[in-house]
C-alpha cells in the first residue's frame, strides 16, 4: 500500500503511469506529517487506514 501526502499526488500518479499501472490506487493524507502532533498524526493515520481498507477490499 502506497501512502503519500497531497503535494506528492501528481508524482505518485506519474510514477504509476511510467511503471505501466496508471490506475494504481494509493492513499493520500494531508501534508505535512513531519511537524504534526501525535493527535494530528492519529487523525491522518485513520484517514489513510480508511482509504487503504477501501482499496484493499475492492481488489
Amino acid at each position: 500500500m502506497v501512502i503519500c501526502t497531497t503535494p506528492f499526488e501528481v508524482t505518485a500518479k506519474n510514477i504509476a503511469r511510467v511503471l505501466g499501472i496508471p490506475d494504481y490506487p494509493f492513499t493520500k493524507v494531508q501534508h505535512p506529517i513531519g511537524s504534526c502532533t501525535l493527535p494530528e498524526l492519529k487523525v491522518r493515520a485513520e484517514v489513510a487506514y480508511q482509504q487503504a481498507l477501501s482499496i484493499l477490499l475492492e481488489g
